[in-house]
């Protein structure tokens, strides 16, 4: 390569690696609780889709919409029993759960019970170079999931039978690192709960890239999600969801969620808070057990708190 070109391509590369720092840069430092707020605008539509429920519960699937284009579609479980005003808990599943959580509700009555969608499919496995293609749509889709499930905690305000003042914002596995973000920039939930969560998603990311790609791809990719997922880190506002309380339920023996990444996490926040520790592996919807060993615990913290009531 001649001189003159060599210098060229140098500068070329300067100036792209640059250009990438810069971009970098912003989209680490910018500020997007306005974006979230506006990106949620006013909902404009709703369609109720019914399905088959049970002999307690009415089931469905709803569309909204709002005035920004922006569309949620969610599941959701309401009481047959009319007349009453119910606790209501939006569900932020797994991500291959999405609107499909309400599936898994198991020993859950008399509460509403929403779960908004994914707005991306995820898949199984990522091989490097699709990762790589799909990094915009993924960070994207993740980012509106902030102004969706506050467009659906706007539904849930217009619903007759919720109870406003009994409102529990849910996240587990992939969802709950999303509680923090979420109701930092919302602040209606009565109480936050992170299912086998937690903090700091650059080693978060790393640890799980890691496990089946190696460590070389595992740091790589965990450094770009520290960038681009920089809205969502639950350690930069963990501590600013106080004064509501904050219920965190972690596995000792998870191996997807590591145990200092949750209680950096449950360190960082403040008081009302409490973490409940279970002796098991990773959450996972097959496992009906666990799902009712976790819904025991927390219906005992809701009680306790007079989210949910006892029956009569």
């Amino acid at each position: 390569m001649k001189w003159p070109l060599l210098k060229r391509f140098c500068q070329v590369s300067l100036l792209c690696a640059g250009f990438l720092a810069c971009a970098a840069l912003y989209l680490y430092t910018k500020d997007y609780t306005e974006y979230f707020r506006e990106r949620k605008g006013t909902l404009v539509y709703q369609d109720i889709q019914n399905a088959n429920g049970d002999s307690l519960s009415d089931k469905s699937y709803i569309t909204l919409r709002s005035s920004t284009g922006l569309a949620v579609t969610c599941g959701m479980l309401a009481p047959k029993q009319k007349g009453k005003r119910y606790p209501a808990v939006v569900l932020i599943g797994g991500n291959a759960a999405g609107k499909h959580a309400i599936e898994y509700a198991v020993d859950v009555r008399d509460v509403v019970l929403v779960a908004p969608d994914y707005p991306y499919a995820f898949r199984k496995r990522y091989p490097l170079l699709q990762l790589i293609r799909d990094v915009p749509t993924i960070r994207l889709a993740l980012l509106d999931m902030v102004p969706s499930v506050m467009l659906v905690i706007d539904y849930l305000w217009r619903r007759s039978d919720v109870d406003t003042t009994r409102l529990v914002l849910l996240g587990y596995s992939f969802g709950a690192p999303l509680v923090p973000p979420i109701h930092t920039r919302d602040g209606r939930a009565a109480v936050a709960v992170m299912v086998y969560g937690g903090g700091n998603l650059q080693s978060l990311i790393t640890h799980n890239v890691r496990r089946y790609e190696g460590p070389v791809v595992g740091r790589c990719v965990g450094i770009l999600g520290w960038i681009l997922l920089r809205p969502l880190e639950p350690m930069e506002c963990v501590d600013r969801v106080a004064p509501t309380p904050l219920i965190m339920i972690n596995g000792l023996d998870d191996e997807q969620i590591p145990r200092e990444n949750a209680e950096m996490l449950y360190n960082r926040a403040e008081q009302p808070k409490k973490i409940i520790w279970l002796e098991s592996q990773h959450v996972r919807p097959t496992n009906v057990q666990l799902t009712r060993t976790i819904v025991q615990r927390l219906t005992e913290e809701l009680l306790r708190r007079d989210i949910l009531r006892p029956p009569l």
